[in-house]
């Protein structure tokens, strides 16, 4: 009997995988840990973790294009180092990287792959969850950093010129200026509610409704200006200043819609009524018409959408519904109005829209729970933060996703820079 049972375990009898260079070791998989390809502006950073068995001699890293076979980038990196930094590239052409580690044994032990692909732009994203801003590598693929506030910002606007970001935090009355790289580029502005920011690039002047005191307090151009002015426009929700031309638009909870001139003095040049809750507002710079997303009065979940005309002062209802609206941007170049329906909260049904200057819809994204969306000048593609699948998405006019961020927190709003230079 003892003979039986030493035969049968023999035959179950499984081969020792303690050899960490071994593929099928439970531990590292025969890999090489913490394998990272960070993009960045005409450079790749490598990075992996230090492999701790004995006997080894070096590293070896790998480049290839995908689809293309690998090649030795760097044949003799010492054994002490955990990255290199790729400079032989150019922006925008992506690249998949592999290191090697080589043992005096004669065995091997390699990374995963991983891609990157360099480029100037900075995504700017933030997230519920930390609660704060994370800055994204120029692909995407990976987080850079991630700054948390005290609490979640509001708003974020970008001061295209200076390359500052304004970022708000209502119930603290917080309006915070910072460079895209998180340091401190003005003083904190203080006001009693903070619940939206805009910016008017052409002088520098920033915006900050605050529908406790009934006040839009304009700021600037000097960024040490945080005693600023304002205008009267009841309890205002909604800023939108013009980027390249003189006026601000306001809304308020009476469903009140403003028109003011950004220069001194501040003039009024125009005022209308829609019936509910003023949301949201997008400025077609080009012919100087506003859309402007309200709640009817006793809705809950769905809004309306005008469109306003100072040239001959009328307000036109667009034909449907909207799903909860997050967000409105409007694309000048393409004449496109885009829509960020969040739709019932959690339930991923919501859709991003892109709308034509008659309010038809030209294209749909569904299946998503969008929030702030950011236009890309130069491609018309459309930035949205996603809180279904936590990632930021690029969604093309079509209405097709070219690109999805790394997982991010609960992300609710996005900002992409082109590539300015920052401190």
């Amino acid at each position: 009997m003892a003979a039986a049972l030493f035969v049968a375990s023999g035959g179950c009898e499984t081969r020792d995988r303690s050899n960490p260079l071994d593929p099928y070791n439970n531990e590292t998989g025969g890999l090489i840990e913490g394998f990272n390809a960070l993009a960045g502006n005409r450079q790749v950073e490598i990075r992996w973790s230090r492999v701790k068995q004995n006997g080894l001699v070096g590293y070896r890293l790998l480049r290839w294009l995908p689809g293309d076979t690998p090649a030795v980038l760097e044949d003799h990196i010492a054994s002490n180092l955990t990255g290199t930094v790729d400079s032989a590239v150019v922006n925008e052409e992506s690249y998949v990287y592999q290191v090697v580690a080589h043992f005096q044994s004669g065995d091997t032990l390699a990374s995963p792959p991983d891609t990157a692909t360099p480029g100037t732009r900075q995504i700017i994203v933030l997230g519920a969850d930390l609660p704060g801003m994370y800055g994204l590598t120029p692909d995407g693929r990976d987080i850079l950093y991630a700054q948390g506030s005290q609490d979640a910002y509001e708003d974020m606007e970008l001061d295209e010129n200076r390359n500052i970001l304004w970022l708000s935090i209502p119930l603290a009355g917080a309006v915070f200026r910072i460079y895209p790289s998180g340091a401190v580029a003005a003083p904190e502005i203080n006001v009693t509610y903070a619940s939206d920011v805009s910016i008017s690039d052409p002088r520098g002047y920033g915006w900050v409704a605050d529908p406790l005191d009934e006040k839009v307090h304009r700021y600037g151009p000097q960024l040490d200006d945080i005693d600023g002015t304002f205008v009267r426009a009841g309890r205002a929700r909604v800023v939108e200043a013009g980027k390249h031309t003189s006026f601000v638009w306001i809304g308020n909870e009476a469903g009140d819609v403003y028109r003011f001139t950004t220069n001194d003095p501040i003039t009024a040049a125009g005022q209308w009524n829609v019936p509910g809750v003023v949301r949201a507002i997008a400025i077609d710079e080009g012919t100087g018409r506003a859309w402007v997303v309200a709640r009817p009065p006793g809705e809950t979940g769905t809004d309306d959408l005008y469109r306003i005309d100072p040239a001959d002062t009328s307000v036109t209802t667009v034909p449907f519904r909207l799903a909860n609206v997050a967000d409105v941007e409007y694309d000048e170049a393409r004449h496109s109005l885009w829509v960020s329906e969040e739709g019932p909260p959690d339930l991923g049904s919501g859709r991003l829209d892109r709308l034509d200057d008659q309010g038809e819809i030209q294209a749909t994204r569904s299946g998503i729970e969008p929030f702030g969306i950011h236009v890309d000048k130069p491609t018309g593609n459309c930035w949205v933060a996603d809180l279904k699948s936590q990632r930021v998405l690029e969604v093309a006019p079509d209405g097709l996703v070219v690109r999805r961020t790394t997982r991010i927190e609960t992300p609710y709003m996005v900002r992409v820079i082109p590539g300015l230079p920052t401190p």
